[in-house]
């Protein structure tokens, strides 16, 4: 025994690495799928328990012998996972890794469904092992502090010889050898005709090999026999397999080997050491490290994951049919029919336990609808939405039915109980605040680490934090709350008074979320998540609306776990918020239509409705979640909301057709009317002072210099260009000057040093860019768009934007107003209610410079702003930017390939390359530089020629 402070026997150590190497071996499958194809596979572990159960059925029911059993099982969870490449990820191919993740959780619960269809084990007993290796025959003491019994044995043979099968097969095969090829760069795989299809196909069969072959060398540690087909295994295991492919970074199957061993041991070594009532703490120091691990991953940057958008596709109401009274209130109609239809249902039922029923239904819409807004809206995508809905809930326990509670401090008095009402909000505050707290580091990354990270803090909360004796009171339930008394209404009187009070609640709730997203906060939110760069040019602080998006949505997840606790008979914390109910409000989420704010409701009635009308059984809890998931997200990523747009555009075209053409109002022409609003921005420079200055910038990606001690100038007025060949390093030197990319260097904007502020604070000094794609945010509309950019001049504020207090009412009729007046003055005016994601490239182009003059910028940097338009409409551009800059009295950089436009419209010319300069000077002087002809313009006298066609249009 050696003794330092922790006891460590072999026998722990021995124990610890076999635990280890059963995670590594699941996590090298779950590595290998996302190193491979971009997919975080989450159905992983219940592919790999379709194995077990059906081990369990051929060697028990059927007698098969053991090793023919255990090939066949690993082929069919092999068969499971590439039939769900084939059949799901196939289809869904070419969208964002996200959408294939959420599939994964539908193709999880399919496996589960499948398992529990296999037939029954009825003989009891333990997990099969080998004939040689039951622990009735086989019990090797080594040492006598070491014995093995046979299902470590099992282990200590088999992972090792996969996982060298698995290094030999990657490295020496040609199959192998064309994974890790298309692992390290699918486009240049494609070039030497290796199919990236048929490699995800190898992957994802390969994969489920390797759950099956885990699972089943696990189940005898964890699961009877009997129980093989419906046991879980757990969500701690998928903890653990996480925090392992995160120590690897997602690649090394070698690191995945040692990390889960060294995770094991650990966890054993930890357990055996510390009290009993703090042993699973240890989840919460895995979801620790998590936290840490993702943030140094989000440091070094990580891969693209695509747009994150599944809200339903809304086309726009016609100007003309919005004067009509009951197309302007179709959502109220529609809401009013909802709730309608929920208070009759309310009515009508007579018994407790339906009551019971469809009073959690309605708690569950709120957690629904914190997701709808958090992921729909923000694009953040959270797994933790129960355990935020745990925390609301058992504070509500606590405050209400405190009793004796163990606090360690002799000085509290905790003796006070708390009216349910002052309870409840205290409880949404509490919610709010754990999710600021989880937020704060957890909001550096986004996407799939996200997920994972608010996944790990569900799980850690469900098995340590939920548990402790502030909640419980030292029992294994909690003690019950009483519903309030408020006045003449007694909620304790009967279910079906509460069961009404929880719908106020909900439709308070859902006119409160209504509500935020017509207000510069709910724009914000759509605004970062889809272009978080634009926004910031429209000096949005993402983390901000980030840090509140979460925050809002953890507020509602307590208030509905605060109202689902409410009507428990019994409470049990980690069966009540399971970290799985997460992941189903997910489902209900996206079933009913992401984004969307009937979504939730819609959808919580699919999900949890029908099987409370039509029974619960096997079959309609499938239809209801996995593969309903699955056909919507493959056939309707909109979810029913997606179906419900679709009829009323219908009903609208009918509608469209009753109006006279002559009712249609054309809009004014662009630039024909005054500027709408002037400049609230004074600058204070001392005369022949450069309103920008870029003082040797360099930038470095990796070992390539993309930019090389550049320095430019540009003064008030003045509007250079900057030209150069692709990859000059033009588009990279406006990215440092706006903050996007890490530089060394000065920059100076109005006389200020902005060399080390965020790109939002950089553009509220006066900065204002245009992007070289004209993105914009697809999900808003024109109107909507310019509006986040009125947020420059009238920021709007959390509380008053949310309870609709002063000044948020007037502060958007106000922004309204302008940019109504500002679209008719660039013409626009016809456009305002279509989406961005409709509009052609040259419109989107016009938005973006309508943007600018919102923003107030005096230093405009435009990068390629006729990029993608037609030759005729690029002509238009010349004078609409040379008006933008003399309204604004602005300093303007423009990045052009169009030569004719730029050495038209220029006072002066930069010329990058290889990210250096190598000309400056008049149109003329670098249009005949013999170094910018040789680098850029060529050497055909012609091309020379053309540059010059066009006058100037100052």
């Amino acid at each position: 025994m050696i003794d330092i402070g922790w006891e460590i026997s072999q026998q722990d150590l021995f124990s610890g690495s076999v635990q280890g190497l059963i995670v590594a071996a699941l996590a090298a499958g779950f590595v290998l799928i996302y190193r491979s194809t971009g997919v975080l596979n989450f159905a992983h572990a219940e592919i790999g328990s379709f194995g077990v159960a059906l081990m369990a059925m051929l060697t028990f029911r059927y007698d098969v012998p053991y090793w023919l059993a255990f090939f066949l099982s690993i082929g069919a969870a092999a068969g499971f996972a590439m039939v769900t490449e084939l059949v799901v990820v196939r289809r869904l191919f070419n969208s964002p890794r996200l959408v294939l993740f959420i599939a994964t959780l539908g193709v999880a619960q399919l496996a589960v469904f499948a398992a529990i269809e296999l037939p029954d084990v009825s003989r009891p007993g333990p997990f099969p092992l080998p004939p040689k290796l039951t622990a009735q025959e086989f019990r090797w003491e080594v040492t006598d502090h070491l014995r093995i019994g046979g299902r470590e044995l099992l282990v200590v043979i088999v992972v090792p010889l996969v996982i060298v099968i698995l290094a030999l097969f990657l490295g020496r095969t040609r199959y192998g050898l064309a994974i890790r090829a298309s692992a390290e760069n699918a486009d240049t795989g494609r070039l030497f005709g290796i199919s990236v299809r048929r490699v995800s196909t190898m992957v994802w069969t390969i994969g489920g090999a390797l759950a099956g072959v885990t699972l089943i060398l696990l189940a005898p540690f964890r699961v009877s026999a009997a129980d093989a087909g419906t046991a879980s295994l757990g969500p701690g295991l998928l903890l653990r397999v996480l925090l392992v492919a995160l120590i690897a970074r997602m690649r090394s199957l070698w690191v995945t080997l040692i990390a889960g061993v060294g995770l094991g041991i650990f966890q054993r070594l930890f357990q055996g050491n510390v009290d009993r009532d703090i042993r699973e703490a240890v989840d919460v120091i895995f979801f620790v490290a998590i936290l840490v691990i993702t943030v140094l991953i989000a440091r070094r940057g990580t891969e693209d994951e695509g747009e994150w958008s599944l809200s339903p596709k809304v086309k726009a109401i016609p100007e003309r049919l919005r004067r009509l009274w009951y197309i302007r209130n179709l959502p109220v109609f529609g809401f009013a029919a909802l709730f309608g239809g929920l208070v009759l249902l309310g009515a009508f039922l007579t018994k407790n336990s339906n009551l019971y029923t469809w009073t959690r239904i309605l708690g569950f819409a709120l957690v629904a609808l914190s997701v709808s807004m958090l992921t729909g809206w923000a694009g953040q995508l959270s797994l933790g939405q129960f355990a935020f809905a745990g925390v609301g809930g058992l504070t509500v326990v606590t405050l209400t039915e405190s009793g004796d509670l163990p606090i360690p401090f002799d000085w509290w008095d905790w003796s006070f109980d708390l009216p349910w009402g002052v309870a409840m909000v205290i409880a949404v505050a509490v919610g709010m605040l754990t999710a600021l707290i989880i937020g704060i580091p957890a909001l550096r990354v986004k996407g799939l680490m996200l997920a994972v990270t608010t996944l790990a803090f569900a799980i850690a909360a469900m098995s340590w934090i939920f548990v402790q004796d502030v909640f419980t009171q030292g029992s294994t339930n909690t003690p019950k709350v009483v519903p309030p008394v408020w006045g003449p209404f007694d909620f304790t009187a009967s279910r079906k008074s509460y069961f009404f009070l929880v719908l106020v609640l909900l439709a308070l709730a859902v006119g409160l979320v209504a509500h935020l997203r017509k207000t510069g906060i709910g724009r914000m939110m759509i605004a970062v998540r889809d272009n978080e760069d634009m926004a910031a040019a429209s000096t949005v602080s993402g983390s901000r609306i980030k840090l509140i998006s979460f925050t809002l949505a953890g507020g509602l997840a307590a208030l509905g776990g605060g109202l689902i606790i409410t009507g428990e008979p019994t409470i049990n914390p980690q069966v009540l918020f399971n970290a799985n109910e997460s992941v189903n409000v997910i489902a209900i989420a996206i079933i009913g239509g992401l984004g969307s704010i009937a979504g939730p409701l819609l959808g919580v009635l699919w999900v949890k409705g029908i099987p409370a009308i039509f029974g619960a059984s096997d079959e309609v809890r499938l239809l209801t979640s996995g593969v309903g998931l699955l056909l919507l997200l493959m056939y309707f990523p909109g979810g029913i909301m997606q179906l419900l747009y679709k009829l009323r555009d219908f009903l609208l075209e009918l509608a469209d057709r009753r109006l006279a053409d002559s009712d249609i109002v054309e809009p004014a022409p662009a630039l024909t009317k005054p500027v709408p609003f002037t400049t609230q921005r004074s600058v204070e420079l001392a005369s022949g002072r450069p309103w920008l200055a870029v003082r040797d910038v360099q930038v470095h990606f990796g070992g390539k210099v993309a930019v090389d001690d550049v320095s430019i100038e540009v003064h008030q007025g003045e509007l250079v260009g900057l030209i150069g060949s692709n990859g000059a390093g033009k588009s990279t030197l406006m990215n440092a000057v706006s903050g996007f990319v890490p530089f060394r260097g000065q920059v100076e904007v109005l006389g200020r040093d902005i060399s080390r502020l965020p790109s939002y604070r950089r553009h509220r000094g006066g900065l204002g860019r245009g992007f070289q794609h004209a993105r914009l945010y697809p999900d808003l509309t024109v109107r909507e768009a310019l509006m986040v950019a009125m947020e420059a001049r009238d920021r709007s504020l959390l509380v008053p934007s949310l309870l609709g207090l002063p000044p948020s009412p007037g502060q958007e009729r106000r922004k309204r107003s302008d940019v109504d007046n500002l679209m008719d003055f660039v013409g626009l005016g016809r456009y305002a209610d279509h989406f961005i994601a409709n509009l052609s490239t040259g419109t989107r182009r016009i938005v973006e410079l309508a943007s600018l003059l919102a923003v107030d910028a005096k230093v405009l940097l435009l990068d390629e702003p006729t990029g993608g338009v037609a030759q005729r409409e690029s002509e238009a551009f010349g004078p609409l930017i040379r008006r933008i800059q003399a309204e604004l009295d602005a300093a303007v950089v423009v990045i052009e390939h169009d030569m004719p436009l730029v050495m038209s419209i220029s006072d002066r010319v930069y010329c990058l390359e290889a990210g250096a300069v190598i000309s400056e000077g008049t149109p003329e002087e670098v249009r005949n530089d013999p170094l910018v002809i040789a680098s850029y313009l060529g050497t055909d006298v012609r091309a020379i020629e053309r540059s010059g066609k066009r006058t100037s249009t100052s």
